[in-house]
């Protein structure tokens, strides 16, 4: 059977000779050869320089260089990437062929002495000693890149602040890392004495034979949280656990891994995030019960009393500040269970009804001016404003914009409210010209508790929720509220909220 074909570079000033190796190696060789053929020197180098060449075949005595020399210049042009060279000359010189082994031939030859089977066999050989030299050489680069991968990954498992283990099959610890022997506490030397389930406490012994062993025989893995024992000090702690058989090239299981992570803080946020959860109910029903009775209360006393035609004005006086309080104190209370129901029960609750986006806005404008009667607002309306919206919550969202509007802007600037009809949706712009929102405030702009300063200079006795809660009224009607704010144009919040509900908007279109 023809083996494939080989390219061989015959390197011969000799037109006779040339002839004759091509035909001895085409006489006997198994082989097919596909002959490059060259007399000069120079244009022979060049001709290594291009498509891969599998021998050559050297003449020492070739015009204007020899064949030590040709072999210097072919090693420094190739260097370990050079085809391997059989060298021939006219007459046996032992110095010769010691020079030429010595320079990188692979094979030396007397022409006189050359025969069919000598030149295959000089050729055969030195190709098969090439395949094998690049083998070796292949296998050591191979062995080089897993030691050094093997080095890195040494190098992050013994830094690693998981819980890093290998075990056997059976669960005999082979290996622990550094940080893994602090979590369990133990000393390097000690490591190898113990099982895997030596680091569970008796909760976790029962859970790992009833449903961890029979998951990781099954599925070759198991993943969940988990408390791991400090042998040292007794005490568990929770964490992240993961068991993975480890395949071999057949894809037999050969070891075990053993990871954790430990999530004591997660779980102690976890613990104070629920107890602020509760703290903030217990809170919320104190705001909603046990304070909203007493004002509501004193507001009604006031009212009455207010009803008598006794009272002097001194009297008179002091019961509107009464009155006056109670009203501000209910809006707080009513900001602070806004705020509850958004942070713990899942979003606003809106009751949409028909209503028009234009004339709310007008009211709630004239309704804000008459505590900013030397202020000027523009109210500017475009394209259709019915849709389906909950008054009172809309109510609060245009309240919180335009009073922000106005008392964060100077004095003789005018504010700008705008409500522009889309056909899905209605927009809302509140613009003013007063000083831009600091950079760093913008992210966390809508978070709660999150104020600045009036640009009157007064210090205000907001709760810092208003921004947060008209986000979550916008979002409970399925919209979205933007801010732009800078020097030169000053600062707008745009509100965009379809006229229906998403669900009634997808159904009407797919009617």
């Amino acid at each position: 059977m023809t083996q494939p074909s080989l390219t061989l570079l015959l390197v011969e000033d000799s037109p006779e000779d040339r002839n004759t190796y091509r035909s001895f190696l085409e006489e006997v060789g198994e082989s097919s050869y596909a002959f490059l053929e060259e007399e000069d020197a120079e244009r022979a180098l060049e001709v290594c320089c291009g498509p891969p060449v599998d021998c050559i075949l050297l003449d020492y005595h070739l015009p204007g260089m020899d064949g030590l020399e040709f072999l210097r210049r072919l090693k420094a042009r190739a260097g370990i990437h050079s085809p391997p060279v059989v060298m021939l000359t006219g007459r046996g010189s032992e110095r010769i062929a010691t020079q030429a082994l010595k320079a990188g031939a692979a094979d030396y030859l007397v022409k006189s002495d050359v025969t069919p089977e000598s030149l295959f066999r000089a050729v055969h050989n030195t190709l098969e000693r090439e395949r094998l030299r690049r083998q070796l050489q292949a296998e050591s680069a191979e062995r080089m890149r897993l030691k050094v991968e093997h080095q890195r990954l040494a190098a992050v498992v013994a830094d690693s602040s998981y819980f890093i283990g290998f075990a056997s099959q059976q669960g005999q610890m082979q290996y622990l890392n550094p940080a893994g022997r602090q979590m369990v506490g133990v000393e390097k030397e000690d490591v190898t004495q113990l099982k895997v389930t030596d680091f569970y406490g008796p909760e976790e012994q029962r859970l790992n034979e009833e449903q961890i062993e029979p998951i990781l025989r099954q599925t070759g893995r198991w993943s969940g949280e988990f408390r791991m024992r400090n042998l040292s000090t007794g005490n568990t702690l929770p964490v992240q656990h993961d068991l993975f058989f480890i395949p071999d090239e057949e894809g037999q299981s050969v070891a075990l891994a053993t990871l954790a992570l430990d999530i004591s803080s997660q779980k102690r946020q976890e613990q104070e995030a629920l107890q602020r959860a509760e703290f903030e109910q217990y809170l919320a029903g104190i705001v909603g019960h046990d304070l909203r009775n007493p004002v509501s209360a004193i507001t009604l006393s006031a009212v009455m009393m207010l009803r008598r035609r006794d009272l002097d004005e001194r009297m008179r006086d002091a019961l509107n500040r009464i009155l006056s309080s109670a009203e501000r104190a209910h809006r707080l209370i009513d900001t602070t269970l806004d705020f509850t129901q958004a942070r713990l029960g899942g979003g606003l609750r809106v009751v949409r009804k028909p209503l028009d986006f234009q004339e709310l806005t007008q009211q709630v404008v004239e309704e804000v001016q008459l505590n900013f009667p030397d202020r000027e607002v523009e109210v500017l309306h475009q394209g259709r404003s019915q849709g389906d919206w909950d008054a009172d919550r809309m109510a609060q969202v245009l309240t919180n914009l335009v009073t922000n509007a106005l008392r964060y802007s100077p004095r003789g600037t005018p504010v700008r409210v705008t409500t522009r009809g889309e056909a899905q949706a209605v927009i809302l712009e509140v613009h003013n010209l007063g000083p831009p929102i600091p950079m760093e405030l913008l992210p966390r702009l809508f978070a709660p508790m999150k104020r600045r300063e009036p640009s009157d200079g007064s210090s205000g006795r907001s709760l810092g929720l208003g921004l947060f809660i008209v986000d979550h009224v916008v979002r409970a009607h399925g919209g979205s509220i933007d801010v732009h704010s800078d020097a030169r144009q000053g600062t707008t919040f745009t509100v965009r909220v379809p006229r229906q509900p998403p669900s009634y908007a997808q159904e009407s279109s797919s009617g």
